[in-house]
């Protein structure tokens, strides 16, 4: 075992008191950790100010803190012996098999990407989520890892190190998507680590108290612009032309049936929000967030609404104006929060919410408020977690994917500014995720006429939608539809229509 003499005397039992003392450097208490991959419970009060101002003025030190935690864990536990606890680990909850190979080993014909064809469509449920079922009737599935440096960056930086070791070509599988799973039954069992879990931790601590303490660019309309512009920008957006179906829907499917196609998909998708919403002609519409402007241009076509949308994407929004312009249709460059208030009749947003961030959404939510009519009807549609806690900006998706993105839970959308509220219908459509990502990536996997991108951007891009499949899969990850009016709403019924059939209850 490789160890420094001097870090040797730190030890296990130091790297234990540096986690637990380190944070009060910085006005925390000693964190409660539950599942080191998934959140940190940070057990701290920021409600008073005299806590606040020491939050503030901490903020320059967590950079250092994260790193000093991340170097002493790394030197001290950089050691053969955690491989082959992280091994073990996997054999006994898993059914991954690891395979050692070359750097310069061909696997074209047996890897994922060009080669992998995920199952898009089936007869049956089982058909579609095949691998989600009992462990003994799987078949193990491949990790060929081409450089010995990835199991520890795995325990040391979770998802974030398997992602990038991926896009550095240090690893590949038979099929991606299902390795991801498989890693996924080991997130609550890494106790069994011991010390050897601390980088980890000190890792996702970072990542949280980056979100607690610091004011992130998603918060501030220039900081929301930024990010925005990141996602969509001139460059990508052929990517996404080839990626997504004819309607270029960046958000999930609604696979309701068997046997669909992606573009049915979308379709049944944008109806059940049409139908949610209630429309009849004449309404006026806000929509918050209008990616490439289809929905707009259904519902506006379908219902003869008329609909002001509004983006932070400038390359999204001459897209839409060229391929989906209407005329009562009025797409607009503007942040949600200067959307005018008080004229709308329906108010919706579909993936957007995701980019707004906890400190934002009373802020988000009192916008739309005051944007409605009080007879409306609000529906947003947004990526959700599984888990509460803080949020880990370190992760892979928000660096490479979503800069400044978060996704809610439920108890977060249950705040003091949700009192103003009447919660009228609650869908999930989270498995409909897994079909979606598959079919993504399969439209994406040749990259015809992309070849200014890199292999490492490729990969990139493989694994994002891969990881996001079976987190989708796992129920890690959720898709939540809420139909909301107002507590003090002049409506006399409650939305029975949502679920009517024919006029009948379905």
């Amino acid at each position: 075992m490789r160890r420094s003499p001097r870090l040797l005397t730190f030890g296990p039992l130091g790297l234990i008191a540096l986690c637990l003392v380190a944070p009060c450097f910085v006005g925390l208490a000693p964190p409660r950790v539950g599942g080191a991959h998934v959140g940190v419970a940070l057990g701290c009060n920021a409600r008073t100010p005299v806590v606040r101002q020491a939050f503030s003025a901490a903020a320059p030190a967590i950079p250092l803190v994260g790193a000093v935690l991340v170097f002493f864990g790394f030197q001290a536990l950089n050691t053969e012996a955690s491989d082959g606890a992280l091994k073990e680990l996997l054999q006994k909850y898993t059914k991954i098999q690891i395979i050692n190979v070359t750097p310069d080993t061909d696997l074209s014909d047996v890897a994922s990407g060009v080669t992998h064809r995920p199952v898009l469509r089936g007869k049956t449920a089982k058909d579609v989520h095949w691998y989600a079922r009992s462990e003994k009737e799987l078949p193990p599935v491949k990790w060929y890892i081409r450089d010995e440096s990835v199991l520890r960056r795995v325990l040391f930086e979770g998802g974030l190190g398997l992602g990038e070791s991926y896009m550095d070509g240090h690893w590949d599988s038979d099929d991606v998507e299902r390795l991801v799973y498989e890693l996924l039954r080991i997130e609550d069992q890494t106790k069994e680590l011991g010390a050897r879990e601390l980088p980890l931790i000190a890792n996702i601590i970072l990542g949280a108290l980056r979100g607690k303490l610091l004011e992130l660019p998603g918060n501030t309309v220039q900081g929301a612009q930024e990010n925005i512009g990141r996602t969509y920008d001139v460059d990508t957006i052929k990517i996404y032309e080839q990626m997504l179906d004819s309607n270029m829907q960046y958000s999930v499917g609604y696979f309701y049936q068997p046997d669909m196609t992606l573009d049915d998909a979308q379709l049944a998708k944008m109806e059940l929000i049409g139908k949610k919403l209630a429309l009849k002609p004449g309404m006026k519409l806000l929509e918050i967030g209008f990616g490439f402007g289809s929905l707009a241009h259904f519902l506006a076509t379908k219902y003869d609404v008329h609909i002001t949308a509004v983006t932070l994407s400038k390359a999204q929004m001459e897209w839409a104006k060229e391929h989906y312009g209407h005329p009562n249709i009025d797409f607009q460059y503007a942040d949600y929060r200067d959307a005018p208030e008080g004229q709308y009749d329906r108010v919706y947003s579909v993936g957007m919410f995701e980019h707004v961030g906890r400190k934002s959404f009373a802020t988000y939510f009192d916008k739309v408020y005051n944007c409605l009519k009080d007879d409306g009807i609000f529906l947003l549609h947004t990526l959700g977690w599984a888990k509460r806690g803080e949020w880990n900006h370190n992760a892979f998706v928000g660096k490479y994917i979503f800069p400044g993105g978060e996704l809610p839970t439920l108890y977060l959308l249950t705040e003091e500014f949700s009192d103003q509220w009447h919660l009228e219908d609650f869908q999930s459509l989270g498995k409909c995720y897994v079909q979606t990502l598959r079919s993504w990536l399969n439209n994406l996997k040749t990259w015809e006429g992309m070849d200014e991108f890199d292999t490492r951007f490729k990969r990139m891009w493989e694994y994002y939608l891969s990881c996001c499949a079976a987190a989708f899969e796992k129920r890690r990850t959720k898709v939540w539809q809420m139909v909301w009016t107002k507590q003090l709403s002049t409506r006399l019924e409650d939305c029975n229509h949502i679920r009517l059939v024919d006029g009948k209850p379905r």
